[in-house]
Protein backbone atom coordinates (compact mmCIF):
# COMPACT_ATOMS: atom_id res chain seq x y z
CA UNK A 1 0.00 0.00 0.00
CA UNK A 2 2.97 2.55 0.97
CA UNK A 3 4.36 1.53 -2.52
CA UNK A 4 1.45 2.43 -4.41
CA UNK A 5 0.52 5.57 -2.44
CA UNK A 6 4.47 6.84 -3.12
CA UNK A 7 3.88 6.07 -6.80
CA UNK A 8 0.47 8.29 -6.68
CA UNK A 9 2.20 11.10 -5.23
CA UNK A 10 4.98 11.13 -7.66
CA UNK A 11 2.49 10.90 -10.67
CA UNK A 12 0.70 13.72 -9.05
CA UNK A 13 3.88 16.01 -8.70
CA UNK A 14 4.42 15.06 -12.33
CA UNK A 15 1.29 15.83 -13.53
CA UNK A 16 1.66 19.57 -11.83
CA UNK A 17 5.06 20.08 -13.33
CA UNK A 18 3.82 19.80 -16.25
CA UNK A 19 0.67 21.49 -15.67
CA UNK A 20 3.07 24.19 -14.68
CA UNK A 21 4.88 24.28 -17.31
CA UNK A 22 2.19 24.35 -19.96
CA UNK A 23 0.48 27.22 -17.74
CA UNK A 24 4.15 29.05 -17.82
CA UNK A 25 4.47 28.73 -21.95
CA UNK A 26 0.80 29.72 -22.90
CA UNK A 27 1.79 33.17 -20.24
CA UNK A 28 4.84 33.61 -22.40
CA UNK A 29 2.68 32.85 -25.40
CA UNK A 30 0.15 35.61 -24.22
CA UNK A 31 2.46 38.17 -22.91
CA UNK A 32 4.43 38.22 -26.38
CA UNK A 33 0.72 38.04 -28.51
CA UNK A 34 -0.18 41.14 -26.11
CA UNK A 35 4.07 42.79 -27.19
CA UNK A 36 3.63 42.30 -30.92
CA UNK A 37 -0.35 43.36 -30.69
CA UNK A 38 0.59 46.51 -28.78
CA UNK A 39 3.88 47.12 -31.42
CA UNK A 40 1.32 46.59 -34.67
CA UNK A 41 -1.30 49.00 -33.38
CA UNK A 42 1.25 51.58 -32.66
CA UNK A 43 3.50 51.34 -35.80
CA UNK A 44 2.08 54.41 -38.41
CA UNK A 45 3.91 54.93 -41.48
CA UNK A 46 7.38 56.95 -41.09
CA UNK A 47 7.77 57.63 -44.97
CA UNK A 48 5.83 57.85 -48.24
CA UNK A 49 8.13 57.66 -51.25
CA UNK A 50 5.96 59.08 -54.38
CA UNK A 51 7.52 57.81 -58.19
CA UNK A 52 7.01 58.82 -61.66
CA UNK A 53 4.00 61.15 -60.79
CA UNK A 54 4.64 64.32 -63.32
CA UNK A 55 0.80 65.98 -63.28
CA UNK A 56 -0.08 65.18 -60.16
CA UNK A 57 1.22 66.57 -56.88
CA UNK A 58 2.79 64.18 -54.18
CA UNK A 59 0.29 66.14 -51.74
CA UNK A 60 -2.85 65.07 -54.28
CA UNK A 61 -1.59 61.73 -54.25
CA UNK A 62 -1.23 61.04 -50.28
CA UNK A 63 -4.75 62.59 -49.50
CA UNK A 64 -6.52 60.92 -51.94
CA UNK A 65 -4.48 57.90 -51.22
CA UNK A 66 -5.72 58.33 -47.51
CA UNK A 67 -2.51 58.54 -46.01
CA UNK A 68 -2.42 62.04 -45.03
CA UNK A 69 -2.48 61.50 -41.30
CA UNK A 70 -0.08 58.63 -41.92
CA UNK A 71 -1.92 56.01 -40.34
CA UNK A 72 -0.74 52.11 -39.39
CA UNK A 73 1.37 50.14 -41.11
CA UNK A 74 0.47 46.96 -41.10
CA UNK A 75 -3.26 47.99 -41.09
CA UNK A 76 -3.11 49.71 -44.11
CA UNK A 77 -2.96 47.47 -46.74
CA UNK A 78 -0.74 47.66 -50.23
CA UNK A 79 -4.01 46.61 -52.07
CA UNK A 80 -6.22 49.46 -50.78
CA UNK A 81 -4.00 52.26 -51.63
CA UNK A 82 -4.12 50.97 -54.93
CA UNK A 83 -7.95 51.33 -54.96
CA UNK A 84 -7.99 54.11 -53.62
CA UNK A 85 -5.71 55.73 -56.17
CA UNK A 86 -7.32 54.20 -59.07
CA UNK A 87 -10.22 56.09 -58.64
CA UNK A 88 -8.06 59.05 -59.97
CA UNK A 89 -8.83 59.81 -64.05
CA UNK A 90 -5.37 60.44 -64.65
CA UNK A 91 -3.67 57.00 -62.89
CA UNK A 92 -3.14 54.34 -65.89
CA UNK A 93 -1.67 52.10 -63.22
CA UNK A 94 -0.28 52.46 -59.42
CA UNK A 95 1.88 49.40 -57.82
CA UNK A 96 2.55 49.58 -53.78
CA UNK A 97 5.16 48.34 -51.55
CA UNK A 98 5.82 48.57 -48.43
CA UNK A 99 9.83 48.66 -47.38
CA UNK A 100 11.73 48.37 -44.10
CA UNK A 101 11.32 51.20 -41.45
CA UNK A 102 7.69 51.39 -42.14
CA UNK A 103 8.20 53.23 -45.80
CA UNK A 104 5.13 53.31 -48.49
CA UNK A 105 6.37 53.70 -52.09
CA UNK A 106 3.48 54.37 -54.54
CA UNK A 107 4.97 53.99 -58.08
CA UNK A 108 2.34 55.67 -60.31
CA UNK A 109 1.53 55.64 -64.52
CA UNK A 110 -0.05 58.79 -65.67
CA UNK A 111 -2.32 58.87 -68.49
CA UNK A 112 -0.60 61.77 -70.57
CA UNK A 113 -3.02 65.06 -70.91
CA UNK A 114 -2.38 66.46 -74.16
CA UNK A 115 -5.05 69.40 -74.48
CA UNK A 116 -8.21 70.65 -73.49
CA UNK A 117 -10.84 71.09 -76.26
CA UNK A 118 -12.62 74.17 -75.27
CA UNK A 119 -16.00 73.64 -77.20
CA UNK A 120 -16.73 70.97 -74.65
CA UNK A 121 -14.19 72.11 -71.42
CA UNK A 122 -12.85 68.11 -71.55
CA UNK A 123 -9.54 67.47 -70.96
CA UNK A 124 -7.98 64.65 -73.92
CA UNK A 125 -5.53 62.28 -72.78
CA UNK A 126 -3.42 59.97 -74.77
CA UNK A 127 -6.01 57.57 -76.95
CA UNK A 128 -8.35 60.38 -77.33
CA UNK A 129 -9.59 59.79 -73.69
CA UNK A 130 -12.22 62.34 -72.32
CA UNK A 131 -12.09 63.86 -68.61
CA UNK A 132 -13.69 66.56 -66.95
CA UNK A 133 -11.75 69.46 -66.22
CA UNK A 134 -11.14 69.00 -62.87
CA UNK A 135 -7.44 69.31 -62.65
CA UNK A 136 -5.38 72.07 -62.38
CA UNK A 137 -3.37 70.84 -65.49
CA UNK A 138 -0.43 73.36 -67.79
CA UNK A 139 -1.49 72.12 -70.88
CA UNK A 140 -2.59 73.86 -74.03
CA UNK A 141 -6.57 74.96 -75.16
CA UNK A 142 -7.73 73.38 -78.86
CA UNK A 143 -9.38 76.53 -79.49
CA UNK A 144 -11.67 75.59 -83.04
CA UNK A 145 -13.31 73.12 -84.34
CA UNK A 146 -10.73 70.33 -86.13
CA UNK A 147 -12.37 67.58 -88.63
CA UNK A 148 -12.67 64.07 -87.35
CA UNK A 149 -9.80 62.78 -89.11
CA UNK A 150 -6.99 65.66 -88.84
CA UNK A 151 -8.33 65.48 -85.00
CA UNK A 152 -7.59 61.80 -84.46
CA UNK A 153 -4.29 62.37 -86.27
CA UNK A 154 -3.56 65.67 -83.99
CA UNK A 155 -4.24 63.44 -80.42
CA UNK A 156 -1.76 60.51 -82.19
CA UNK A 157 0.67 63.31 -82.78
CA UNK A 158 0.96 65.30 -79.38
CA UNK A 159 1.11 61.20 -77.86
CA UNK A 160 4.92 61.90 -78.97
CA UNK A 161 5.45 65.59 -77.90
CA UNK A 162 7.07 65.71 -74.71
CA UNK A 163 5.61 66.65 -71.83
CA UNK A 164 7.91 70.27 -70.87
CA UNK A 165 6.99 71.13 -74.92
CA UNK A 166 3.18 70.67 -74.23
CA UNK A 167 3.40 72.76 -71.39
CA UNK A 168 4.82 75.46 -73.35
CA UNK A 169 2.10 75.84 -75.60
CA UNK A 170 -0.69 78.13 -74.82
CA UNK A 171 -2.98 77.44 -77.53
CA UNK A 172 -3.58 75.04 -80.51
CA UNK A 173 -5.47 76.66 -83.77
CA UNK A 174 -6.69 74.66 -85.96
CA UNK A 175 -5.21 77.00 -89.26
CA UNK A 176 -5.52 74.93 -93.08
CA UNK A 177 -4.58 77.24 -96.00
CA UNK A 178 -5.13 76.75 -99.81
CA UNK A 179 -1.66 74.90 -99.82
CA UNK A 180 -1.84 72.76 -96.58
CA UNK A 181 -4.80 71.19 -94.82
CA UNK A 182 -2.91 69.64 -91.97
CA UNK A 183 -1.67 73.12 -90.81
CA UNK A 184 -1.82 74.14 -87.17
CA UNK A 185 -1.13 77.31 -85.51
CA UNK A 186 0.50 77.51 -81.87
CA UNK A 187 0.47 80.17 -79.21
CA UNK A 188 3.57 79.55 -77.11
CA UNK A 189 3.80 80.76 -73.25
CA UNK A 190 6.70 82.53 -74.11
CA UNK A 191 4.99 85.16 -76.43
CA UNK A 192 6.47 83.08 -79.94
CA UNK A 193 4.35 81.42 -82.28
CA UNK A 194 4.93 78.17 -84.50
CA UNK A 195 3.41 76.85 -87.92
CA UNK A 196 3.24 73.73 -87.72
CA UNK A 197 1.59 70.50 -89.81
CA UNK A 198 0.65 66.78 -88.82
CA UNK A 199 3.36 65.40 -90.73
CA UNK A 200 5.85 67.42 -89.44
CA UNK A 201 4.91 67.53 -86.08
CA UNK A 202 7.64 65.38 -84.12
CA UNK A 203 10.05 68.61 -84.96
CA UNK A 204 8.25 70.00 -82.64
CA UNK A 205 10.38 68.35 -80.16
CA UNK A 206 13.33 70.49 -80.97
CA UNK A 207 11.42 73.51 -79.92
CA UNK A 208 13.72 74.27 -76.32
CA UNK A 209 17.03 73.82 -78.70
CA UNK A 210 15.32 76.19 -81.38
CA UNK A 211 14.39 78.72 -79.25
CA UNK A 212 18.07 79.28 -78.04
CA UNK A 213 19.12 80.19 -81.04
CA UNK A 214 15.97 83.19 -81.27
CA UNK A 215 18.56 85.46 -78.84
CA UNK A 216 15.43 86.39 -76.33
CA UNK A 217 13.68 87.70 -79.85
CA UNK A 218 9.85 87.25 -79.89
CA UNK A 219 8.71 86.49 -83.35
CA UNK A 220 7.08 83.37 -85.47
CA UNK A 221 8.65 79.64 -86.23
CA UNK A 222 7.69 78.52 -89.15
CA UNK A 223 7.90 74.71 -89.13
CA UNK A 224 5.52 73.88 -91.95
CA UNK A 225 6.89 74.88 -95.01
CA UNK A 226 10.88 75.38 -94.40
CA UNK A 227 12.21 75.85 -91.08
CA UNK A 228 12.98 79.50 -90.04
CA UNK A 229 11.81 82.05 -87.74
CA UNK A 230 10.68 85.28 -88.56
CA UNK A 231 10.96 88.33 -86.14
CA UNK A 232 7.73 89.96 -84.63
CA UNK A 233 8.05 93.71 -85.82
Amino acid sequence: MKKTKKNKNKKSKRKFRIFLLILIFILIIAFAILLLGAYVFKSKIDTIVIHDNYYLQDEEIIQEANLENYPNFYLTTSSKIEKSLEQNELIKEVKVKKKLFFEVHIYITEYKPLFIREDTNKIVLEQGKEIDNNYNLNIPSLVNYVPNTKYEELVEKMENIDNSIINKISDIKYDPNEYDEDRFLLYMNDSNKVYINLPKFKNLNKYNEMVTKFEGKVGTLYLDSGNYFEIEK
